[in-house]
């Protein structure tokens, strides 16, 4: 994204509505911007920290359903997120005060994106740097199955069950858009 750029997303999160303007920081870490309020954010492993108002919180990311919607959890609470790219300004979601963290995942799916039954989508656009499954392989829930590179970070995409992997529709260095298949789990 560079330091100057930025995206605007509108996010729903557990029914309540925001705007997010979100940039990437000198540092490399994500800064999110919402009603006057913001938060930095760093991929840590297999979870998020989120800095908000000098403390840090770690957001685990629990599922993705397909397209833009995601399950997160915050201290022991979990929350349904929903994300698409901002349209036009609406005050109204400016106005509110953004609730401590919620994080945006990426823009909504593409619109070439299918559903396949048992598919593993891709939540955000980006690079696949490595496959770490093949058709056959059975994978126990939390288990990482392929890394996409998006915004220059490396993001682990774990298995949301148990399963079998059964057909992988992409390769190491495939461009991915989001809620593109990516591979199924039987």
């Amino acid at each position: 994204m560079g330091s100057l750029s930025h995206r605007d997303y509108d996010v729903r999160v557990s029914g309540r509505r925001f705007r997010l303007r979100v940039r990437e920081g000198p540092d490399g870490a994500l800064i999110v911007e919402s009603g006057g309020r913001s938060l930095k954010a760093r991929r840590s492993g297999s979870t998020i920290e989120v800095e908000v108002g000098g403390r840090t919180y770690n957001v685990s990311i629990l599922e993705f359903e397909q397209g833009s919607r995601l399950r997160v959890a915050v201290g022991g609470r979990s929350f349904d997120v929903e994300i698409s790219p901002a349209r036009r300004f609406s005050a109204r979601l400016t106005q509110r005060t953004m609730p401590s963290p919620r994080l945006p995942r990426a823009r909504a799916p593409s619109s070439t994106a299918r559903v396949i039954k048992g598919a593993i989508s891709s939540p955000m656009p980006g690079k696949v740097v490595a496959l770490k499954v093949g058709p056959g392989d059975k994978v126990k829930k939390g288990d990482v199955l392929l890394i996409i590179e998006a915004m220059k970070m490396e993001n682990e995409i774990r298995a949301p069950r148990d399963g079998t992997v059964k057909e992988i529709f992409v390769s190491e260095g495939s461009s991915v858009s989001t809620g593109q298949p990516l591979l199924t789990l039987d």
